[in-house]
């Protein structure tokens, strides 16, 4: 899959070394150079001292770290779309929100979802929904050769269970101390009545949670990102009650069990179908060779050699 966030890399993605002499443009700011027109000399965006930093400079950094990737990210784009209209592939608002809703689990609400490819990767909504657009058309045109029958469905399902079971989401907040005693002190505290954000806040080794109280959101039961032992523990809890020293990797832990749901109901026929398109995928051919195969079936190349990958 290309990266796909604002034409950008997202996080993971290899960008372009960028060259390490010194940067240009060391000369004092002219006088009136922060009016010139755009693209010129006088184009300042920034200054530090008195040097300054031109926007012609700026695109040259960007595209010498970004330009080959996104170059790319865009003609797949275009290729893509130009193959989904030729086969007469569509995909509905309605696929693009269950979509967007299977990627949004774990987290505790789609609002904060958003607000965290906005601030990981610089994603606007509409970045969002196309990036999960462009997904599902090339998923669907790597398996438009597949037919996958009921007994594919049965033994995908078979193979897989965890992603058909039932789920449930915990709400938890943790506390991180470097020792036992103090995670007791704290519990100590907590049967006091003191406040758990209050404590995290002034106590937490996590410093990711510590300013939001200890917030983990919502996770899984079984969520791979969270200590297994913190798990365990906050399973037996109801809600509302906190649990500890729990000792993990990071150090001895107080959670606290903050809320429970279920993942709802699930449509039989739907996760049927779910399972037919997950299975066709599994056969198919990758979606790096279904892309390149669409890059070259449109004759697509970069025209810049600068820009070639």
């Amino acid at each position: 899959m290309p990266c796909l966030g604002r034409w950008l890399p997202e996080a993971g993605c290899t960008a372009k070394p960028a060259h390490t002499a010194e940067p240009p443009g060391t000369e004092p700011i002219p006088s009136g150079s922060m009016t010139g027109a755009p693209g010129g000399a006088g184009d300042t965006v920034a200054i530090v001292g008195e040097t300054r930093i031109t926007r012609r400079q700026l695109l040259d950094a960007l595209l010498g770290s970004y330009g080959e990737q996104t170059l790319r990210t865009m003609m797949l784009r275009v290729a893509v779309q130009k193959e989904a209209q030729a086969a007469g592939i569509s995909i509905t608002e309605d696929a693009v929100d269950r979509e967007l809703r299977k990627a949004s689990e774990g987290y505790e609400s789609l609002e904060a979802f958003y607000d965290a490819r906005l601030q990981q990767l610089g994603m606007s909504r509409e970045d969002v929904r196309e990036d999960i657009l462009y997904k599902l058309q090339l998923e669907a045109l790597a398996i438009r050769g597949v037919a996958a029958t009921e007994a594919d469905a049965d033994q995908y399902m078979n193979d897989h269970p965890e992603e058909f079971a039932p789920k449930e989401e915990l709400k938890l907040s943790h506390i991180v101390v470097e020792r036992q005693k103090d995670a007791e002190h704290l519990l100590d505290l907590l049967r006091q009545g003191e406040d758990f954000a209050e404590l995290a806040a002034a106590n937490s080794l996590d410093a990711d949670t510590a300013a939001e109280g200890g917030n983990l959101g919502w996770v899984e039961s079984e969520d791979p990102f969270v200590a297994p032992e913190l798990l365990a523990a906050a399973a037996k809890l109801e809600i509302g009650e906190a649990a500890g020293p729990i000792r993990t990797d990071a150090g001895y832990e107080v959670v606290l069990m903050a809320g429970r749901r279920g993942t709802g109901e699930r449509d039989a026929q739907a996760e049927r179908e779910e399972a037919k398109r997950q299975y066709a995928l599994s056969v198919a051919p990758p979606l790096s060779e279904v892309e390149q195969s669409l890059l070259d079936k449109y004759g697509a190349k970069a025209l810049d050699g600068a820009l070639q990958y």
